[in-house]
């Protein structure tokens, strides 16, 4: 097989036949190939932020953070790559999870902290990839929690903050380790089919010509797209926030009109989005619907730490001559016969050189548009003089294939809102985001307090444009809610 050599730079780049061996008996276990399309590219940060009102304890939360690694293995890990540069996931000579402790002056202030540590990116072959801040006072402090896509789905981080606080509330209980699965073996095994024939072919096909001239992506080269992808871009939220009575007169309203909550807030997004912005682009008349596979296995499973996400994906159109409680009953109607027959098109992965999926899913998308980040190593150089690599023709059909809507709703929340002198407030989820996705949305309910939030990316020095944008999207979706009277121009 190739040998992998590392550069001066830290680029890596292929020799001749060698082999090497790596002892993978202290892995936890291989990373998936659907793991790895989030592993390093610059978009694929998860967060979830908890407000908590009560006094919180340093010394305490620390010791939580240590205890809740120990139960959740992928808390605490790295990634290591074996002689065929196949990825695991690691827990061996990790450094703990690190707490940044900042003190709390303003209720937005967690996300100017997020804003700076999204630009920092994991250090994946030292881990851990995961990253915690507390926002601190004595009354009322907000704990961000930031995470690597590959090793956690928006469920994940909300049952991360419930262990948390129970680890937190009783230090003295038994730690159970939980272990992650390969979420390859929780989706739907395809029939024999004409599609899986033509599936294999283009596999066989594509696989054949990245052997022929491969690259091999480390630390370094991820560190020179995501600094220069943060140098011109910063990450906008704007929140849709409902109050207790609020939710629970949305619900009623959804009740008397067969939808769930998640489904009318996606059809009033889509809607909103068209009289904004105008009718989507052809391609992007598509949505993707993540869910929970831990809630709908056939075999019952815990709460393991990890990317448990299944997700459908269909074309809908809204259709302006009927009703809006119309249009979001079709999409109810529409997402409820997808999940409950476990349809995971949109997460379909034929089993592609993992090395070709770490071309596609990040280095070979950024080609033209962050020029500058393809200098500063020489695998990246390489890489970008090789024009006519099957990963750049292979990256714009990935790009092309992006739905247009990509709800992640996790509802409402059956996990405590107290744990002892301490109080959940309200949570947010950030899902990763993506510049050719028009509406990436998060949702969450807890204690009936719902918070909706519209996730994307935007050009420094812009003048927010994008953010008047979907502050007009989200207050045109309020009004197709029934809350007109919530329409507001801030954006948190």
């Amino acid at each position: 097989m190739p040998a992998i050599n590392m550069d001066k730079d830290g680029g890596v780049y292929v020799t001749e036949n060698k082999s090497c061996a790596m002892d993978t008996s202290k892995c936890i276990r291989k990373v998936a190939n659907l793991e790895r399309l989030f592993l390093w590219s610059p978009e694929c940060t998860v967060s979830m932020i908890t407000r908590i009102k009560g006094d919180m304890s340093e010394e305490r939360l620390r010791r939580a953070i240590f205890e809740v690694s120990q139960i959740h293995p992928l808390v605490g890990a790295k990634i290591v790559f074996d002689n065929d540069y196949n990825a695991w996931f690691s827990n061996d000579d990790v450094p703990e999870p690190n707490l940044k402790i900042v003190s709390r002056f303003s209720d937005k202030q967690w996300f100017e902290e997020l804003q700076k540590e999204i630009k920092t990116p994991f250090n994946l072959e030292e881990g851990p990839m995961i990253k915690f801040i507390l926002i601190y006072s004595e009354n009322i402090s907000d704990l961000v929690v930031m995470c690597n896509h590959s090793i956690c789905d928006g469920m994940s981080l909300a049952n991360l903050v419930r262990d948390l606080f129970n680890c937190y509330t009783n230090p003295e209980q038994e730690i159970k380790v939980i272990y992650p699965p390969n979420i390859m073996d929780l989706l739907p095994i395809d029939g024999f089919s004409l599609t899986s024939i033509l599936f294999k072919l283009i596999v066989y096909r594509a696989d054949k010509k990245w052997k022929k001239s491969p690259y091999y992506f480390n630390q370094s080269d991820c560190n020179a797209i995501q600094t220069e992808f943060w140098k011109k871009k910063q990450i906008g939220k704007v929140l849709l926030e409902l109050e207790p009575h609020e939710t629970k007169y949305l619900s009623k309203q959804c009740k008397e009109n067969g939808v769930t909550i998640g489904s009318a807030i996606t059809a009033a997004f889509i809607a909103a989005h068209e009289d904004i912005m105008g009718p989507f682009e052809k391609s992007k008349k598509q949505v993707s619907i993540p869910f929970d596979l831990r809630r709908h296995a056939k075999t019952p499973m815990e709460d393991v730490f990890c990317f448990c996400v299944g997700a459908s994906r269909f074309s809908f159109k809204y259709n302006s001559k009927k009703s809006f409680w119309k249009n979001a009953l079709d999409l109810h109607k529409e997402i409820h016969k997808r999940v409950v027959k476990l349809d995971t098109n949109g997460l379909k992965l034929p089993d592609y050189d993992p090395t070709l999926l770490d071309a596609v899913s990040c280095f070979g998308l950024f080609k033209d548009t962050l020029p500058n980040a393809y200098t500063k190593t020489e695998t990246l150089k390489k890489f970008s003089q090789d024009t006519k690599n099957v990963a750049f023709s292979f990256a714009e059909i990935y790009d092309s294939k992006v739905p247009g809507t990509i709800p992640s709703n996790l509802g409402k929340l059956s996990i405590p809102g107290n744990y002892g002198d301490l109080q959940i407030d309200r949570m947010i989820f950030l899902p990763s985001i993506g510049d050719s996705v028009p509406l990436t949305i998060g949702g969450i309910s807890i204690g009936d307090r719902s918070v909706f939030s519209l996730n994307y990316t935007e050009l420094k020095g812009e003048n927010n444009s994008v953010t008047i944008e979907k502050i007009q999207i989200r207050n045109r979706a309020l009004e197709y809610l029934g809350f007109p009277g919530k329409v507001s121009e801030k954006a948190i």
